[in-house]
């Protein structure tokens, strides 16, 4: 018993100090009276060890614990010889939606193919079919093994012919196959093509050792023209298969468009017109080859991308010619009026596309056909919505008021505009205790809980997100509520997005780490609420969030930049993982995140691209465009990301501020003066940073 009471002290401190800890921390739930979860951690690890005849001793004592599922599954798993199949099941019956039960089907799958039971593998199979390649090339295994050549045949053939490499699980069967004489020259042929057009030369060069002389012959002109891409305009394509054509057409263009983008455009232009004018190629080269012009500034660029769109086809292209009006080194408000008028309903009624419609009308002299007539000096003009023209002029400051009501980037820089309050609308969500009562009774949902006692939100959101599934609509409505609830803050913020409660701002916005921020944005001298906004941004508050290329904790911040400002700032930093503490992390974070400030001259725009692309990008960014007004130059930063990024920091910013009961503005005096509208004559509002 000494090892179970070591964890419960363990537990009983760590919970201890959670309580304690200020009150915008994420802290997950407290573990009840008794002490089941303790016996469920000491029975964890004594499985990892155990005899398979003292397992069902150790169990007994926890059938009852919402976790018990856990401990039996791990027993499975250490002793898959001893399974039968039906316990197995029995298991995948009990717990429909205990998230690892495929985990115990391939190890109960794997254990019978170890043992040659094929017939019993496919019974297995068939209980719960797994449609991976690695159990299809398993299942072909088995057919073979039990006399269902032609089955297994049939499904070997299938498997190999993809334009994709198959997992190694796969190798055995295709030697096997291959023994009996395939593939042939001809289904060779086919997959090379079906490689080629997905883009997978790799495999596709390897198969040519299964061409015929012919089918290599064809397959290296096509690999030479890959390789050629100035070629191709001028090259017969239609000698390969139709959609290795778009493949190596696409290829080509898209690489010249890299290189140099106007010549690009020129000789797509030119190719373009001896193809189908509906085709997805055409689409997808335009979309590819007009956003790249988007960014070159320059006469020639601007007129190529009304070529590739005369008609005003593609919105995208309509937004890219829009953001290379709005970078021009000086802006025809005119273009962009029109340009504006020619979106698409639904983009025009968007705050992003009436903020600059207003702005448009605002900065060009009144000789438009687009403006209507002028009362006074109020000018008056006329708005689209979704529903279409919906007849009345409106005067400028009616759409300046109705775009200032908008929880958006736009409707804050609207509201500075016509000095109105920022509205949040909030909505708190209207709990309905009797669902929230019976979400509760989810065994998945009761297994989350769980994990989160024991402070364990990986294994408790596996649960969570696989007790969605099987939720009602209204349900699924309360789990914002019930993560928000339970102290799950995180949670509480995907939850809430996922089910689009987008004015469900307790959910949305928690306060965390409260302490922790004050007291790293007070040391580096930066804005409280742009730390948290920046957090809120990266990870919605995930302490162990890390991206796709490294980034990690709540402020993601890549490894090699955390050592280096360890070092510059003199923070201590043990190792990498050490950036999952908040603590450490947010330390780090706001040091940098000041040094960009300073490095930004006290710009909290242009920092906060840095923080997010780079500074050396945004560096260059600035030499090419930093005469642009400021909300012009966001609106065409180049990375579509970024751009992004940077509106929600600074609208986060203002959230944040006013659910704390703080005056601020969106951006400081000094940034107010870049804007395209230029009130420069306006009174400034209180900002918080010194």
């Amino acid at each position: 018993m000494k090892a179970a009471q070591l964890v419960l002290s363990l537990l009983i401190m760590l919970y201890s100090v959670s309580s304690v800890a200020d009150e915008g921390t994420e802290h997950f739930l407290e573990p009840e009276a008794d002490t089941a979860y303790v016996q469920f951690v000491e029975i964890e690890q004594q499985l990892k060890t155990a005899s398979y005849e003292a397992v069902a001793g150790l169990l007994t004592p926890l059938q009852q614990y919402p976790l018990y599922p856990y401990l039996q599954y791990q027993a499975y798993l250490r002793f898959p010889a001893r399974l039968t199949q039906a316990e197995v099941n029995q298991f995948l019956d009990a717990y429909p939606l205990f998230p690892s039960r495929t985990y115990l089907q391939q190890a109960w799958l794997t254990q019978l193919a170890k043992d040659g039971r094929w017939q019993e593998w496919i019974t297995a199979y068939q209980r719960l079919p797994n449609k991976s390649a690695a159990y299809q090339c398993d299942l072909a295994q088995a057919y073979l093994h039990t006399d269902q050549q032609e089955q297994g045949l049939a499904l070997t053939a299938s498997l190999w012919l993809v334009g994709k490499s198959q997992p190694k699980a796969c190798d055995a069967l295709f030697e096997q196959w291959a023994q009996l004489g395939n593939p042939t020259a001809s289904m060779a042929q086919k997959r090379y093509w079906l490689a080629a057009q997905a883009g997978e030369m790799r495999l596709a060069r390897y198969l040519h050792r299964y061409l015929d002389e012919d089918g290599n012959r064809l397959a290296s002109a096509y690999e030479a023209l890959l390789k050629q891409s100035e070629r191709v305009a001028t090259a017969d394509v239609s000698i390969f298969p139709a959609m290795a054509q778009q493949q190596v057409i696409k290829k080509a263009f898209q690489s010249l468009a890299r290189q140099s983008v106007e010549p690009a455009a020129q000789q797509w232009l030119a190719y373009r017109s001896h193809l189908p004018a509906a085709s997805s190629l055409v689409h997808t080269l335009d979309v590819y080859i007009g956003k790249r012009l988007a960014y070159a500034q320059t006469d020639t660029a601007a007129e190529l991308l009304s070529r590739l769109d005369p008609d005003h086809q593609y919105s995208e292209l309509t937004e890219a010619r829009l953001r290379q009006a709005l970078g021009a080194d000086v802006i025809d408000w005119i273009v962009v009026l029109t340009l504006i008028t020619t979106l698409p309903a639904d983009l025009q009624a968007s705050d992003r596309w009436q903020y600059w419609y207003v702005n448009a009308v605002q900065n060009q002299t009144p000789v438009s056909p687009v403006v209507g007539d002028e009362i006074g000096d109020e000018s008056v003009v006329e708005i689209k919505t979704i529903e279409g023209q919906i007849g009345e002029s409106q005067p400028l400051d009616d759409i300046w008021n109705q775009l200032a009501q908008s929880r958006s980037f736009y409707g804050f820089l609207a509201a500075a505009h016509q000095q109105l309050p920022y509205h949040l609308n909030n909505q708190p969500f209207n709990v309905n205790a009797d669902v929230l009562t019976e979400l509760q009774k989810n065994p998945a949902i009761q297994r989350a809980k769980e994990w989160l006692k024991l402070d364990r939100p990986t294994e408790a959101q596996r649960e969570w997100l696989s007790a969605r599934a099987s939720l009602a609509p209204d349900e699924r409505q309360h789990m914002a509520a019930l993560s928000f609830e339970w102290g799950w803050y995180h949670r509480s913020i995907m939850d809430a997005i996922r089910q689009q409660q987008w004015n469900y701002l307790d959910a949305r916005f928690p306060p965390l780490f409260t302490d922790l921020f004050d007291r790293q944005a007070s040391k580096n001298e930066i804005d409280v609420t742009w730390a948290t906004a920046i957090a809120r941004q990266e990870s919605a508050f995930k302490p162990e969030a890390m991206s796709p290329v490294g980034a990690r904790g709540l402020m993601q911040l890549m490894p090699s930049t955390a050592k280096l400002t360890a070092k510059k700032y003199g923070i201590s930093l043990a190792g990498t993982e050490q950036l999952f503490n908040p603590e450490t992390n947010i330390a780090l974070g706001s040091a940098y995140l000041a040094e960009m400030y300073q490095r930004f001259d006290g710009n909290r725009t242009y920092a906060s691209a840095a923080y997010n692309a780079g500074p050396n990008r945004v560096e260059r960014w600035l030499k090419e465009r930093g005469h642009l007004p400021l909300d012009a130059w966001i609106e065409t930063i180049p990375y579509a990301e970024t751009r992004q990024y940077v509106q929600n920091v600074l609208a986060f910013r203002v959230i944040y501020a006013q659910r704390a009961g703080q005056e601020v503005a969106m951006l400081s005096p000094s940034e107010r003066l870049l804007l395209a509208y230029q009130q420069q004559s306006e009174p400034s509002e209180p900002d918080t940073v010194n």
